[in-house]
């Protein structure tokens, strides 16, 4: 059976991790946790680009030689594994001299195709962004990403021509298997600009040396985001591993167009399977305003983890929950701390650790104890949506509580025993449903009810 494969985008390290980059780990982690619950094999893969101009820009700023920055950044993405209880198998780089040989070997097997040609771009640069932008993609010669004027570019460049048999057969991927369904005609429209029938894939390497060289030709540099998405076929070289076609590809909605277009024609020209699913979240605002990394406008992963650290051992799973329980994974969300605390005191606090605590204190009094084993719902693709797996775990607690005190368990508990295990059963049904997403508590949940020894999980917050 094919090992389950999961991937993110890869993260640009100009800048430190943000919340943004986070949530998009998590959601690969539920998934990944998940299969394994299942008892399937998975592969999680993420990691980091490290190429391109901003990144040496960035690099002459902090006074760093540019390896010398890529391995400081990346390992602050890397750490996010432990503060994060995430359970990825590879943390990929693009630096690594695997990757840039299997980047060059694909150059090669392109250019031998006839795929790649040397030729003359003429078109607008968003620095941003680091990629060309089509029409729908500028307002008053501004990237409507960036918000910032764009360079007017000619330069001899590489292209890759992946041919015109190619779009439509992009196009009944993108209606099948992007998600959300809102993102596909906006990918649709892109494809049908015909802006991709030519892709630059190199730049000049006086305007930017940080990258992998074009073979026998030391006049260009593979452009950063050919280079990066290679990576999803490059930790087969890597691991020795058949990994690939990926079951899950989860990206932010900013490099849609490369995930939707540039890549899918990519892999039909080496010959190679598309994903079986792409989903494409939401931004996350922070009090209206977009995360920008470049202005410092963000919410880092540790505070996160420091607001919360009341929880002890716990913080992490509190974040994990309230992260998907509060924002909208396809959508745009607003981070708010208030609303965050408000979720944790309601639902954590008050709903999941007193429910645990009052079963396992009528479970002290009965006669017989039994803990049945969880089933786990599947995380169907098709109808995706974390918040709905949370609500229905919450459905379950409240509904166990509810039975608590119509029947007032807590006395003559012996005489209640089909009530009681009612409860029972809709707490470890809860718990199932929570594991990929909360698995320390998930773990301390069923260990307390097995040992019948109560310790609070999540303290109230003052508010």
């Amino acid at each position: 059976m094919k090992t389950k494969f999961v991937t993110t985008s890869i993260a640009y390290i100009n800048a430190e991790p943000h919340i943004g980059f986070l949530f998009e780990l998590l959601a690969a982690d539920i998934f990944a946790r998940h299969w394994r619950s299942q008892s399937e094999d998975s592969f999680f893969l993420t990691g980091t680009d490290e190429h391109g101009a901003k990144v040496a820009s960035a690099a002459t700023t902090a006074g760093l030689a540019r390896q010398q920055f890529a391995d400081q950044i990346s390992g602050k993405y890397l750490a996010l594994k432990e503060q994060f209880d995430l359970s990825f198998d590879y943390f990929i780089r693009t630096t690594a001299p695997t990757h840039q040989e299997f980047v060059k070997q694909t150059w090669r097997t392109l250019l031998q195709a006839g795929q790649i040609k040397k030729g003359i771009y003429r078109g607008r640069y968003c620095t941003g962004c680091e990629a060309f932008k089509q029409p729908s993609e500028i307002a008053d010669n501004h990237c409507l990403v960036h918000n910032q004027p764009l360079e007017k570019v000619e330069e001899e460049n590489y292209f890759f021509e992946p041919g015109g048999i190619i779009t439509q057969k992009i196009a009944d991927w993108i209606n099948y298997r992007l998600w959300p369904s809102s993102r596909r005609q906006e990918a649709i429209n892109v494809l049908h600009t015909g802006a991709f029938k030519q892709i630059s894939v190199s730049r000049p390497a006086t305007k930017n040396s940080w990258g992998i060289g074009v073979p026998d030709d030391p006049s260009q540099v593979i452009y950063v985001w050919f280079d990066a998405l290679l990576n999803y076929l490059s930790i087969e070289k890597i691991t020795g591993q058949k990994l690939w076609p990926a079951d899950i590809q989860i990206i932010g909605k900013d490099i849609l167009k490369f995930h939707a277009i540039v890549w899918p024609a990519i892999l039909l020209a080496l010959g190679r399977d598309l994903p079986a699913a792409l989903l494409v979240h939401g931004f996350i605002n922070v009090d209206g305003r977009k995360l920008s990394k470049s202005t410092g406008h963000i919410v880092r992963p540790q505070e996160l983890l420091d607001h919360y650290a009341l929880a002890g051992d716990l913080a992490v799973d509190a974040v994990r929950y309230l992260l998907f329980r509060q924002l909208s994974f396809y959508d745009d969300s607003n981070f708010v701390w208030a609303e965050f605390d408000t979720l944790y005191n309601g639902e954590l606090a008050n709903g999941l650790g007193n429910l645990v605590a009052r079963v396992i204190g009528i479970g002290k009094k009965v006669a017989k104890f039994e803990l049945p084993q969880p089933a786990i719902d599947r995380l169907a693709v098709a109808k995706l949506d974390f918040k709905d797996h949370l609500e229905t775990a919450n459905e379950r607690i409240n509904q166990a509580d509810s039975i608590i005190t119509a029947e007032k368990l807590w006395e003559n508990s012996n005489d209640k025993l089909t009530k009681f295990n009612e409860v029972v059963s809709c707490l470890v049904e809860a718990t199932g449903i929570l594991l990929p997403f909360m698995p320390k508590t998930a773990g301390e949940i069923r260990r307390q009810l097995t040992e019948l020894k109560s310790k609070p999980l999540f303290p109230r917050l003052n508010q």
